[in-house]
Parts: structure tokens; sequence; C-alpha cells
């Protein structure tokens, strides 16, 4: 595999982050194929899979206030017991993920039908030996996205060691079972400088578990399609039992070029999560959940990030 000038990547292999970009030129630190060309008003959107099985809408969750969650955020502005693992985001990050007000998430039980069984709960083990949680969502046959501080840690040494991927994980059911990842890929954004903008990250599994459970598809969306969006959220919340998976949606409340903003409900351990919009039958992400806040926040799925997102699918 060929790695762009300013892709940072990682494997079992032993090598390290490969920068060779030119630190003096204005860069965004990904481009897996170069600068955005298609500007900031086009759509581009890579489909979703919903996988073989084992036999503009908010998801349908039992429990789930709808109603409310079309409201909120408006207006629009351009194995063993794992319980005392710490969320990823706990060694060195500000804010984690937070409740914002009334708490109204519910809990997908069973996690095994589409999508959520795309989603996944991570078991992070780092250089210096710290374990954290955190989650994951696939997005192609072996690549499962995530937040670039799961993947790559400087506080604790830098690349992970290894992260056990368990899509659709209910408590103790793993209907899927695991898979261990010792591959990842980032950006230099994140590797490099720390900067939150850039706060993304793959796992690369050794087998193609996605061709069993399905994808999200994604979607680099122009400024004027999120206005209004509705946006879905689910993920692994550390506040909850252990593998047991919580949602939650509502309106887009901001974005920018790298960031969006919203009050849908999270705690940490739900850093790299989804956050996706549901339109005709397809889901598509638009951000990799990392921080909170209220309003918490995504890395915006720019084209850049698309770009990249779709390379690392194809591995």
């Amino acid at each position: 595999m060929t790695n762009s000038p300013h892709e940072s990547t990682h494997s079992d292999s032993g090598s390290e982050h490969l920068d060779r970009g030119d630190q003096h030129q204005v860069v965004s630190g990904e481009g897996q194929a170069g600068p955005d060309e298609t500007g900031p008003n086009t759509d581009r959107v890579a489909g979703s899979f919903d996988g073989t099985g084992l036999g503009g809408e908010i998801e349908a969750a039992a429990g789930f206030n709808a109603s409310r969650a079309a409201s909120e955020g408006m207006p629009f502005h351009a194995a063993d017991s794992y319980d005392d693992l710490l969320p990823a985001e706990a060694s060195a990050y500000a804010q984690a993920e937070t409740v914002c007000g009334a708490d109204d998430r519910v809990r997908i039980s069973p996690a095994n039908a589409a999508p959520w069984r795309f989603i996944c709960q991570l078991i992070i083990t780092m250089p210096n030996g710290a374990g954290y949680r955190g989650t994951g969502w696939v997005i192609g046959p072996r690549a499962v996205m995530t937040a670039g501080h799961c993947v790559f840690s400087r506080a604790d040494g830098g690349w992970a060691r290894r992260i056990e991927v368990i899509p659709g994980m209910d408590a103790a059911a793993r209907p899927y079972g695991s898979a261990i990842g010792t591959s990842f890929r980032s950006v230099t954004g994140w590797t490099n400088n720390g900067d939150q903008n850039y706060d993304y990250g793959c796992i690369i599994l050794p087998t193609p578990l996605g061709n069993t459970t399905g994808y999200f598809g994604f979607a680099s969306l122009s400024d004027a399609s999120f206005s209004n969006l509705l946006l879905n959220n689910s993920g692994y919340p550390g506040d909850k039992p252990f593998g047991t998976q919580w949602f939650n949606a509502g309106r887009v409340s901001s974005i920018n070029s790298r960031k969006v903003y919203y009050m849908l409900d999270t705690f940490g351990g739900q850093s790299g999560s989804p956050v996706w919009r549901l339109a005709n039958g397809q889901r598509h992400a638009v951000g990799i959940h990392a921080y909170g806040g209220c309003p918490n926040s995504a890395t915006r799925i720019n084209g850049e990030v698309f770009n990249n997102m779709n390379a690392w699918r194809a591995l």
C-alpha cells in the first residue's frame, strides 16, 4: 500500500506514522487524494450495505421520543469484566461527552439488526498497558471507523497495541464474535499535532467481518444539506453497563468546515461512534463523534475525510 504524504499509518509490522510532506506547506493534514476538489456546495455519498446477517429520518428505536428529537438543537447555524475500563478520551482529552438536558437515551437490545450490528464495542490496549473502552463502526469489509484518540494516544505511548472489535455487542451477547485489530490508520493532524479537528482514525481487521455484519455508508455533505438535518447516534457509553448500546437522535445545531455540533445525549466511551442521517433507506454517516460540551461534536466528514475513508474501505 502507498501512503499519501499526509496520512499516518500503523500496523503490526511495527511501522510508525509517515509524514513526508513539506512542513511549511498549508495542508489539511489528511488528503488521501489531495485537496477536496468538489467544494463546499457538493454532496458526495458512499453507500451503506446491510450485510448477509445471520439469518433524513430517525431510526426506529423502541421507547425513543422522536417528536422531541425533531425539535431539539434548532435553530440551525451554518471477555473478563471490563466495567473498570475508562473511556478512551479519559487520558488526555478535554470535555468528555455530555448528556444535554433530560437524558432520553434508549437501550438497543438486541443489537443484531441493521444498523445496530454495524456499531462495535472497542476494548483498547495502549502501549503503556492502559486499557480503555470506545466505540467504532464498520465502513467496509475490514475497516472500522473510530476516533483518532482510540487508535493513537501520545499520553499512552502512541499507537494502540491492540483493539478488540465486538460488533452488535449486547451485554454478554456477542452475536458476531469479535476480531482483534493491530493495524490502524489516522492522519498527521491528529498524530503529530493533537488537533481535535482531525480526531479520526480507522482499525483494519484481519478478516472481512463487515461482509457479514454489513456497514455504514458515509457522506460529505454541503453546508446547505446540513440545515435542520436530523441526526442519529448510537454507541457504548461508559455510564451504562459494559457492552450495552444506547441510542439518541436530534437536529444538528451548527457546523463549521471540520466539525458538526448537536445536542444529542452521549457519554464517555462513545468516542468514535457514528453520527448519521437516514434517508431513503440508506444510512450515511456525516461525522465521527468525539467530544462533549453541550453542544457535543463530531469530526465532520468533509471531502478530505471522505477520500481517506473511501481508501480505508477498500483495504
